[in-house]
């Protein structure tokens, strides 16, 4: 080994790693700009737009599948439900002047025959009416009108077959009719009672969707406001000036569409609310009782062609009139109902038709048959038959009345809304213009 001096030429130099300086890494620009003021406001003013066109469009997307709702209650379930109780009630109509004509033996007045072929018609435009507007994808409400359909092809068949046995004084004319009675109150009557009480059920359901406040629309909006406030409270801190204009005009502009909404949405509710409760639930419970009146009077005709020697027909008219007068008594007891009078005298009726019935089944059971025949079809005011008919009439003026308010209740809740869809969407953009306009110019003090 060489040496020079005190130097040993071969020996190795060491490296003190503790006096190496690690150079220092760059942080991503977004990082550094994020942290920096402007970059915060930029997010600030990003997020707050957002934040307003949501809250537009969710109350818009909110109103919009409401009123498509209402729409189609309006349109579509609610006149599928009324077609589906008019085929009810004509079929039970039917049902029950088929059976009065047989009263007169031979040919029945011209009255009598007219008020079959019209409750006949009535029936078969129901029909179509309500085949019409059925989904075409609701199987099961299909199948009922089919099945509804043929078999009241074959009721009118029967009842011709009678008739024309009744005229040519053939006793077992009396028997087709019985058939073709309870085929239609077997078979026929629980089918429609069936399509009817679906639609009204289809009906329910959407005005329990409509009446419901948009609890999620209103969340939103309120976070966004709530937003808006905080962020102007931080910028004035910021920029050291009191008031943001910008922001203050959106914050305005999100407290005009929260109110709009809660105003608009509770006047629709409450007017759904009104259409439920004065009018699609008496309606439903009303067209119910004239069906019962219907099926009363056929039981009644036909313990007289019986000569009451067939107790099930008495039997069936006091369970029938029983629930119809349950009916009445609960609608009658209801204050502030649009229907109460007619509801009243359709009560005074049912009490003089059963006051009527009663001395009718006296005489039946006394055994003077041609006296009770006489009764059963007396046009006047002390006879069954006008005592019926006033009920009847009764009952048909107070489903007008009903379906009217459901119809006017549910046309207000659907026009309450009616500019929200599109309102909300504008309120929305000019919110979040103005949060533009209240940002930007804190960001070109910092250029």
């Amino acid at each position: 080994m060489f040496q020079r001096g005190d130097t040993l030429l071969g020996q190795a130099h060491a490296l003190d790693e503790s006096l190496l300086i690690e150079p220092q890494r760059r942080r991503p620009f977004w990082r550094g700009f994020l942290a920096s003021t402007p970059g915060r406001l930029s997010v600030l003013a990003v997020v707050l737009v957002v934040a307003t066109l949501a809250a537009g469009t969710v109350t818009s997307a909110v109103n919009a599948a409401r009123q498509q709702e209402i729409d189609a209650l309006r349109t579509h379930s609610e006149p599928l439900a009324d077609a589906a109780q008019s085929l009810y009630s004509s079929l039970s109509i039917a049902d029950a002047a088929a059976t009065t004509s047989f009263i007169f033996g031979g040919v029945e007045p011209v009255v009598v025959r007219e008020r079959y072929n019209q409750a006949v018609g009535d029936a078969s435009n129901a029909l179509v009416t309500a085949s019409n507007g059925v989904d075409p994808a609701d199987a099961e409400a299909l199948g009922l009108l089919s099945e509804v359909s043929r078999r009241f092809s074959e009721y009118t068949s029967l009842v011709s077959i009678a008739r024309a046995n009744d005229r040519g004084g053939n006793p077992i004319g009396i028997t087709y009719l019985r058939n073709a009675s309870s085929m239609m109150q077997s078979t026929i009557l629980p089918l429609a009672h069936r399509l009817c009480a679906e639609q009204w059920k289809s009906v329910a359901t959407t005005q329990a969707h409509t009446t419901r406040l948009p609890v999620a629309a209103f969340a939103v909006t309120t976070s966004v406001l709530a937003g808006l406030v905080l962020a102007h409270v931080y910028l004035t801190r910021k920029s050291r000036r009191l008031f943001n204009p910008g922001l203050i005009v959106a914050t305005l502009l999100m407290a005009s569409l929260l109110v709009w909404s809660m105003a608009a949405f509770g006047m629709s509710t409450s007017a759904g609310e009104r259409a439920r409760t004065d009018g699609a639930q008496p309606l439903s419970a009303i067209a119910a009782a004239r069906i019962l009146a219907q099926q009363a009077r056929a039981d009644e005709m036909i313990g007289v062609l019986q000569r009451g020697s067939d107790p099930q027909s008495e039997v069936d008219f006091s369970r029938h009139v029983a629930v119809l007068s349950e009916i009445l008594e609960q609608h009658r007891n209801s204050p502030g109902r649009v229907a109460d009078a007619t509801v009243a005298d359709a009560a005074s009726a049912l009490e003089g038709w059963q006051n009527t019935h009663e001395l009718l089944q006296q005489k039946l059971a006394n055994g003077d048959y041609p006296a009770a025949a006489a009764m059963a079809v007396d046009p006047g005011t002390l006879a069954p038959t006008a005592q019926f008919s006033a009920l009847d009439e009764a009952l048909q003026s107070a489903i007008t009345r009903l379906r009217s308010e459901e119809h006017e209740a549910t046309t207000e809740a659907y026009r309450s809304t009616s500019l929200l869809t599109v309102g909300s969407v504008v309120l929305g953009v000019l919110a979040g213009f103005a949060v533009g306009g209240g940002i930007w110019p804190r960001l070109n003090e910092y250029h």
